[in-house]
């Protein structure tokens, strides 16, 4: 019984001194910001920085009805992509489901959210340790919407 005492102790003891972990509690901060805003329809400039085709990475503006792309356009041009179809882009609660496998399943990441709606900004991920060329970065922006 006397060898039992310290082996709870110490389990306690560590237990009791891991910090939270922070990425998560700002996640869902955030996360529960952006869902108190109640927003169905929206619109947003996104691109990614990847090794992908060229018009993920040119930058975008995300056109959001009930919750579903509405439409895509080019910023520099207000042009439709060929290659990319609307649904293959992201709301911003798919971003958020993107921050999620992030904080579960990266090898590294960075995320940062937008201070008064609460939406990801910058979503960065290395996914593999090893892997090369399986590095992505999102960015949204300029987050739009019809106020009441």
């Amino acid at each position: 019984m006397n060898r039992i005492i310290p082996i709870i102790l110490s389990f306690l003891f560590i237990t009791c001194n891991n910090p939270p972990n922070s990425d998560l509690i700002e996640w869902q901060r955030n996360k529960t910001k952006w869902e108190k805003i109640n927003l169905s329809a929206y619109f947003f400039n996104f691109r990614a920085s990847c090794y992908c085709i060229d018009e993920w990475v040119k930058e975008v503006t995300i056109t959001v009805t009930a919750d579903t792309i509405s439409s895509v356009v080019f910023t520099d041009n207000q042009q439709p992509p060929t290659q990319i179809k609307p649904n293959q882009w992201h709301t911003v609660d798919k971003l958020f489901d993107i921050a999620k496998s992030v904080l579960d399943e990266a090898y590294t990441f960075e995320l940062e959210f937008d201070s008064d709606l609460g939406y990801p900004t910058l979503i960065a991920v290395d996914w593999l340790k090893d892997a090369v060329d399986d590095e992505v970065t999102y960015y949204a922006s300029n987050l739009n919407y019809e106020k009441n």
